[in-house]
């Protein structure tokens, strides 16, 4: 079953009033320091020139970068030394790339025709594919000296030391049609071909489109027990990686839907599968997200970035990226449900600016409570408050039927066969009777009790959908008056897909629309008070906003700083730092005071701290997530 089908069900409902949401901040209880994961990286893919100028020239350090480069070399290319040509033509592009990112995630995927087995050009399942790229090559010969060269090439002719290769993308919507036994071949011949450049490059994947498919099966909606997930690819490939004595530094997959419940619900079983095998965990990264196609370029998308982004850095996710950078295709209408963040005439869309207002957090995360469901971030830097707000409201039938299924711990399968919903016709309609309190059931068994659970859910939701929500702010012991400026994403502001229709509607053309908007995309922002503390107003539904506020006396690093069993010495220090108390296996990640990670350490306890200026750094050591200030002398 597809979110897609249910968001299109079951939008006109009743509405009902419901009472003011409260938000209180807690300035001075911190939370370690703000995730990476809400400053998330884009898989790039630019269409035109403006696009790749803007993205190179935004200003921002993506936390990880990913790129389809390679596919291209060996797709236009008719032999290996064309191929490693074509790489040196786009070498400034790459090494520009690397350079403002923690990571470069380059894929190995399609088959080239000069190396595949298959003769057939006929289209495979996935519209664009062709059954000669999705099979195993003629020669593991030919296709491991390619590869080695390739990673050679990139990791050391270019320097690309943050280089992390990911084998293969989507192997469950049709980009593979050879066996799963081939397919583990492809993997572990590929794995050992970039090994050979350097043990210590990192290597993953498989990058499904969804974490629980396999080649050939898809997952059922909703939550994955460990024995179905057991069935999956990902699932698979561990065992098989580990049987190989090839660890994977990192696995890797997809998620385009509205089920943001889903990354704890893969994590958790990731690390069931290697704590099986009596080993630790890799990286995991989300290597594409985005809303799905029913939902993109339409209000509740910028909303659903947050919602979404909050769900990843509630896990031990490490990285996650938005797909993709600009609209795969273009149009007569700039805003046509594509994938990019940038419409194909590089406008900044509604939820690209929603990532903008994510990544002007910085420093500290701090606590926060909420009377109802409303997705809050807030961090401490210096003297500055952030609070970001996403007023994330889909239909009620849908977050509703998702509540049911992972806090009851269901698939829709399972729904299915108790007659509460028909997966092959669609038919959600006895389900939602039930949620809307046309239908009572009793509390009779796990699943009616999730059911009945969800009706709040469903009711909250309900009441929301086209009213604008009250809030009063609170700032937990700070009682006098600051003054600070806001930035506003809703239907209107800070909404260039608002602005091109209006545009157009004016009787512009549409290439002068286009130019009129980019020539300064800037986000407008507004002053605003907090008043003995306190500030109300309004928040129309799916509205993301941004609240900074100069607060002199903050001292939110208090808490956070606590050290338990890890000692860092000397302290201040003006060389080399060591940690004590800490597993060798330890991350550590050494960032300044507004909370830019500088760099990363691993099976070390001594950092170098001489080439840094004189001032205050944040240790946060990854797995006993605990952060520690240094002072450089």
């Amino acid at each position: 079953m597809k979110l897609n089908h249910i968001f299109l069900l079951l939008l006109g409902f009743y509405h009902i009033s419901y009472a003011q949401t409260t938000v209180i901040s807690y300035p001075d209880s911190t939370n370690g320091i703000v995730s990476n994961n809400y400053t998330p990286g884009v898989f790039y893919v630019p269409k035109t020139q403006e696009a790749q100028t803007n993205f190179l020239n935004n200003g921002i350090h993506q936390n990880a970068i990913r790129t389809h480069i390679i596919e291209s070399a060996i797709n236009n290319s008719s032999d290996i030394n064309q191929s490693l040509a074509y790489l040196d033509n786009v070498s400034t592009i790459i090494q520009a790339l690397s350079a403002k990112t923690d990571k470069l995630i380059f894929i190995f995927e399609k088959m080239p025709v000069w190396m595949s087995s298959s003769n057939d050009g006929s289209p495979a399942t996935t519209p664009g594919w062709y059954v000669l790229n999705t099979k195993p090559p003629s020669s593991y010969t030919q296709w491991n000296s390619a590869i080695t060269a390739i990673t050679s090439k990139l990791v050391n002719d270019y320097g690309i030391t943050n280089a992390y290769f990911e084998i293969w993308n989507e192997p469950d919507l049709g980009s593979w049609t050879g066996t799963e036994a081939e397919f583990f071949e492809l993997f572990s011949n590929t794995y050992s071909a970039i090994k050979a450049v350097n043990n210590n490059i990192p290597v993953g994947g498989p990058a499904t489109n969804y974490w629980g498919n396999h080649i050939y099966t898809q997952s059922p909606y909703g939550y994955l027990s460990h024995s179905i997930a057991d069935a999956s690819l990902i699932g698979a490939l561990i065992d098989s990686s580990i049987s190989w004595s090839k660890p994977l530094d990192f696995i890797s997959w997809h998620n385009f839907n509205h089920t943001y419940q889903t990354y704890e619900n893969a994590v958790d079983y990731i690390d069931y599968k290697y704590t099986s095998h009596s080993q630790n965990t890799p990286e995991l990264i989300v290597s594409e997200w985005n809303a799905p196609s029913v939902s993109r370029d339409t209000p509740i998308q910028k909303s659903y970035f947050i919602k979404n982004l909050i769900a990843i850095a509630n896990t031990s996710i490490d990285n996650n990226l938005v797909a993709a950078w600009q609209d795969f295709s273009q149009s007569s209408n700039e805003f046509h449900n594509d994938y990019g963040l940038v419409s194909y005439g590089a406008i900044h869309k509604p939820a690209y600016n929603s990532l903008l207002l994510a990544n002007k957090l910085k420093g500290l995360a701090i606590k926060h409570m909420t009377n109802v469901p409303l997705d809050v971030i807030q961090t401490v830097s210096n003297d500055t408050l952030n609070i970001l707000i996403g007023n994330y409201i889909p239909p009620a039938f849908a977050e509703a039927f998702n509540h049911t299924l992972y806090e009851g711990n269901f698939n829709a399968n399972e729904l299915d066969a108790q007659g509460l919903i028909n997966v092959s016709s669609n038919d959600l309609s006895h389900l939602d009777s039930i949620y809307r309190g046309l239908i009572t059931i009793p509390n009779s068994s796990p699943m009616n009790t999730a059911i009945n659970n969800s009706i709040p859910i469903y009711k909250h939701y309900d009441s929301l959908q086209t009213i604008a929500r009250t809030i009063q702010l609170t700032v937990d012991g700070y009682n006098s008056n600051y003054s600070g400026h806001y930035f506003l994403i809703d239907d209107n502001h800070n909404n260039n897909q608002f602005t091109y229709d209006s545009l157009i509607n004016a009787g512009i053309s549409q290439n002068n629309a286009i130019q009129q908007i980019t020539t300064n995309q800037s986000l407008n922002s507004a002053a605003t008070l907090l008043h003995n503390g306190v500030l109300n107003f309004t928040l129309e539904p799916n509205a993301v906003i941004l609240f900074q506020f100069k607060i002199p006396e903050l001292v939110g690093l208090k808490e956070d700083l606590k050290q338990i069993n890890t000692i860092a010495y000397p302290n201040p220090t003006n060389g080399l730092l060591k940690i004590e108390g800490i597993q060798p296996s330890e991350t550590i990640c050494v960032l300044n005071i507004n909370g830019q990670v500088l760099q990363h350490y691993q099976n070390t306890n001594i950092l170098d701290f001489s080439s840094y200026k004189k001032g205050t750094y944040l240790i946060h050591l990854k797995g006993v997530k605990q952060t520690i200030r240094v002072i450089k002398e």
